[in-house]
């Protein structure tokens, strides 16, 4: 127990330091932020690498896993969840994993929080939805390095409900292009599965950028819709709307790309045999468009 809240004393010294010196600030208030910002921890990752932020140890190198268990660890809320792992061997003091061998204890508010109770909660139902969002769109990631593929399984198939994948084509005139299809098109080689449509990745980027700024130029007429979504009892669609009234708010119209942006804002783009593109917001809204290309 003293090994407990010595290492927590050390983490909560280690932000008043961050902020004390002028840094960043918290890199744990930062991760969950990041994440509700659409962000998978391996990007998070690679984010806190390239700029160089320290973990409690000042080392700047993270793992992906590690920033994993920190979104569900209830210290960072104030709570303590005991007896998580037991010694088996006194003489070693090898220690295992609780799997129920013996009692947990859950203490609420045993020590100072880092992330407020609401951001936490949010953060644990964002989890389970991208679980769920895997499961029904039969993917194994839900968003590969989109520092260079935005999109990566954000597009939807109408027909079948699985993700798109971007392939390289080149035209006769040898110009390249980035086309999406669904990936149950050719899963098994030389055989045809899904007959949806291809989509040229410039309409996704029309077709988000039109659709977003639907929403700002009507925003009034969402307003009713984002003020009962701030009474729900589900937190993350409460967060969520918060977050749309405040991205529209005396926002002007996108007129290029931004991915972080993107990752903020929508949950995926659905494709449908007739040139329909159904584009769906983190906030539950669907906007229609019409993919007229041949």
């Amino acid at each position: 127990m003293k090994y407990y809240k010595s290492k927590i004393w050390r983490w909560q010294q280690k932000e008043k330091n961050q902020n004390h010196n002028g840094l960043a600030g918290s890199f744990v208030v930062r991760l969950y932020q990041e994440f509700l910002d659409g962000k998978t921890t391996d990007y998070i990752k690679r984010i806190f690498e390239k700029e160089g932020v320290r973990n409690w140890d000042g080392g700047t190198k993270w793992q992906a896993t590690t920033l994993m268990s920190m979104l569900e660890n209830e210290k960072y809320k104030g709570d303590a969840l005991l007896q998580k792992s037991y010694t088996v061997d006194f003489l070693t003091k090898k220690r295992t994993q609780n799997k129920g061998e013996i009692q947990m204890f859950y203490v609420e508010d045993d020590h100072d929080a880092i992330i407020s109770k609401r951001i936490w909660e949010c953060v644990q139902l964002e989890i389970k939805r991208r679980k769920k969002y895997l499961e029904e769109h039969g993917t194994n990631s839900y968003s590969h390095r989109p520092e260079s593929n935005s999109f990566a399984s954000k597009i939807i198939c109408g027909d079948c409900n699985k993700v798109f994948a971007r392939k390289g084509w080149r035209s006769s005139t040898g110009v390249d292009r980035k086309v999406w299809q669904c990936s149950e098109r050719y899963k098994v080689k030389g055989v045809m599965g899904c007959a949806n449509r291809h989509v040229e990745e410039e309409t996704l980027i029309k077709a988000y950028l039109m659709a977003w700024n639907a929403l700002v130029e009507n925003r009034e007429d969402f307003m009713e819709q984002w003020t009962e979504q701030l009474q729900s009892e589900n937190l993350l669609e409460g967060y969520r709307a918060e977050k749309f009234i405040e991205y529209t708010d005396g926002a002007e119209l996108l007129t290029e790309m931004d991915t972080d942006f993107m990752l903020k804002t929508l949950d995926h783009i659905k494709v449908f045999e007739d040139g329909t593109l159904l584009v769906v917001f983190l906030d539950g809204t669907e906007i229609e468009c019409k993919n007229e290309e041949e």
